[in-house]
């Protein structure tokens, strides 16, 4: 294996810590990519997100695992596959039983969204750094279009609009980073959020949300080979 990271993530509301996501980020040899894991638990409405995902070199999902748990039942379980021509899910849900589902993507699938921030901060990837203060939309395929990720869980076309602010130093609990920002709009209807990312594989850095009064915060942080 070759370098990795490993940290924690604080979910932040207006009276105090809310959740927390652990993540790993593993870099393969022989330029398969990256494994990207994380584990979230949101404490207001008990809920806990596991998460796998399978990374090309340009940071293209190539699959991806996500099961979500509320109130102590399993919500899903599913496992995305990304193909050329789309996106292949299976598994099962408790409102819909099981999942056989061939969801048609014809350019292909450049963000696949399951709901970590970790992941959520590869949107950064694909809009990249070009016309600084213009929103561009992206098209996705997410497992949710709720702001909690927890209705739907199967594979779903979507769109995010995303705009390039410019380069700024972060510091969390975690160190000071040079950074990245980003304003991310998920619905035409929701303020947009911002987003500060770091490095090459755009590193979750912070998230502040003015919407529902959310900020999320790097606050741990490892590294190694």
């Amino acid at each position: 294996m070759g370098e990795f990271l490993k940290g924690k993530i604080s979910y932040r509301g207006p009276h105090g810590e809310t959740g927390r996501e652990w993540f790993e980020m593993v870099e393969h040899e022989g330029g398969l990519g990256r494994t990207l894991r994380a584990f979230c638990e949101m404490d207001e409405i008990a809920l806990t997100r596991d998460v796998t995902m399978l990374l090309d070199p340009a940071a293209r999902p190539l699959d991806g695992f996500c099961r979500v748990t509320r109130q102590g039942a399993r919500a899903g379980t599913v496992l995305f596959v990304c193909e050329a021509a789309g996106v292949r899910a299976s598994g099962d849900l408790a409102q819909g039983g099981r999942l056989a589902q061939h969801l048609p993507v014809p350019a292909g699938v450049e963000y696949l969204g399951l709901h970590p921030l970790v992941g959520d901060a590869l949107i950064a990837l694909a809009r990249g750094t070009d016309a600084p203060g213009t929103f561009r939309t992206i098209a996705c395929v997410t497992n949710s279009i709720s702001p909690d990720g927890d209705k739907g869980l199967v594979a779903m076309p979507t769109t995010i609009e995303v705009a390039y602010r410019g380069e700024e130093s972060v510091t969390t609990p975690a160190g000071t980073f040079p950074a990245r920002r980003y304003a991310l709009r998920w619905h035409p209807e929701w303020e947009p959020a911002d987003l500060w990312v770091h490095g090459p594989h755009a590193l979750f850095l912070r998230l502040e949300w003015a919407m529902i009064g959310a900020s999320y915060e790097l606050v741990e942080l490892q590294s190694g080979r």
